[in-house]
């Protein structure tokens, strides 16, 4: 199935795309301008700790998602960001009241982020209805993400030397527009029915009211996602997974570090990335369905054995590309049947919801690895990571509504919740 016959897909591909190579660019030109101009590791902490506690507030933007045409708002969310990666290069001082206003801004441009993610997510099923066609354009997104991970990995600090630091911020913040310019014009059009359809913004006789309107509006994502066995069943366990995750990353210059070389720490991420790509690509050769999502858990489960036996690079390398992979074909499985089963009016909320629970595990597994670290070795803890995995495989293969879970079930799922 070729995705990009499908009207509109190819202008929203290349529009995430950019915005996707803009983030990679900024994400290590913040970093590296903090450090070199400061040469302070714990002002970089407080710009990580910006970007992560934004990147939480995803679920407060679920209502305003579902009230407003998505693609205006996943435009206006990057022509906001590009605003703000443009400043930063030119008012940036070694002033510590600038460093703090630049952590400020930081933090700003990371809530428009939060507000672009679940406007992007509900027009991909805006722009596509079919199943098969939305797994297809899931599966393709997922691959070319992590292309563009693995080019900022490889690329990102050449780019800044060649460029220049402040070039490179203008090369982001003119990425972030074309990205946001072509939200704004050429999907807005596709979304303008969407936009007339969805639930009005009847002014309220006071900002009581409206408050108590908008909580509501975020009490009914919650409550979807309860009145979902699967959502219910999947749930707890992304959140573990996530912690796990974080934890390996935590883990991974460690690794990296005995074998005596950044580079073989860099190759390890590569491995990743590109057993995603192959993932995301295999996934197109499945149907959607919980049962290929328990088998990937279990994969992920054997993939950490062998990461933790590993006995040289290349072995190491391989468990990461399979772990990478697995990874692929269950984050595209999964997000598809998410985005069926979720009506339009609520998918803001959906997504926004799960996006803030994925943010949560990120520092809740980070916390808990370094605190691990101070007692056991990375193999145990590597390990103990496996058996959690697997166990988490067992209960979910163990689920028959879970793993019998389809499109046509999501659909039902869908209609029933509608009526």
């Amino acid at each position: 199935m070729n995705i990009f016959r499908v009207k509109y897909f190819p202008t929203y591909f290349a529009s995430r795309s950019f915005a996707n190579l803009s983030d990679s660019i900024y994400s290590i030109a913040i970093l590296w301008l903090i450090q070199t101009s400061t040469l302070d590791v714990s002002v970089n902490g407080f710009v990580y700790a910006a970007i992560s506690s934004a990147a939480l507030c995803s679920i407060f933007f679920g209502p305003v998602v579902d009230r407003y045409a998505a693609a205006t708002l996943a435009g206006l969310a990057l022509l906001f960001q590009a605003i703000i990666v443009f400043m930063i290069p030119f008012i940036f001082s070694t002033d510590l009241f600038v460093v703090g206003v630049i952590i400020g801004l930081v933090f700003i441009a990371s809530l428009f982020s939060a507000l672009y993610y679940p406007a992007n997510n509900k027009l991909l099923t805006q722009l596509i209805d079919e199943p098969d066609q939305l797994q297809a354009a899931n599966a393709t997104i997922g691959s070319s993400d992590q292309v563009i991970n693995l080019i900022g990995y490889l690329t990102g600090g050449a780019l800044i030397g060649w460029l220049g630091i402040q070039n490179a911020y203008l090369l982001s913040a003119a990425l972030l527009l074309l990205a946001g310019v072509s939200f704004l014009g050429l999907l807005t059009k596709k979304t303008a029915q969407q936009k007339r359809n969805s639930p009005s913004s009847t002014p309220q006789s006071s900002l009581k009211e409206r408050f108590s309107l908008y909580l509501a509006d975020i009490k009914a994502g919650f409550s979807f996602i309860n009145q979902s066995r699967y959502l219910k069943i999947i749930l707890p366990s992304t959140i573990i997974s996530g912690a796990i995750i974080a934890l390996l990353i935590i883990i991974l210059p460690i690794i990296g570090e005995q074998y005596g070389s950044a580079v073989y720490y860099s190759g390890l991420y590569v491995a990743f990335f590109i057993g995603f790509f192959i993932g995301a690509i295999l996934s197109n050769t499945l149907k959607a369905k919980g049962f290929y999502v328990a088998i990937a858990w279990l994969s992920n489960g054997l993939a950490l054995v062998l990461f933790g036996l590993a006995s040289n690079w290349w072995m190491t390398a391989s468990s990461l590309l399979l772990f990478g992979a697995c990874s692929g074909v269950m984050n595209v499985i999964q997000m598809t049947l998410i985005q069926i089963m979720t009506p339009t009016h609520l998918m803001g909320r959906v997504m926004a919801t799960l996006s803030t629970v994925n943010n949560i595990a990120t520092p809740l597994g980070s916390l808990i690895g370094g605190l691990l670290l101070l007692t056991f070795d990375v193999q145990s803890i590597i390990m103990t990571s496996a058996i959690i995995f697997i166990i988490l495989s067992g209960y979910l293969l163990s689920q028959k509504h879970f793993t019998r879970f389809n499109t046509d079930d999501a659909k039902q799922f869908n209609a029933n919740f509608e009526s």
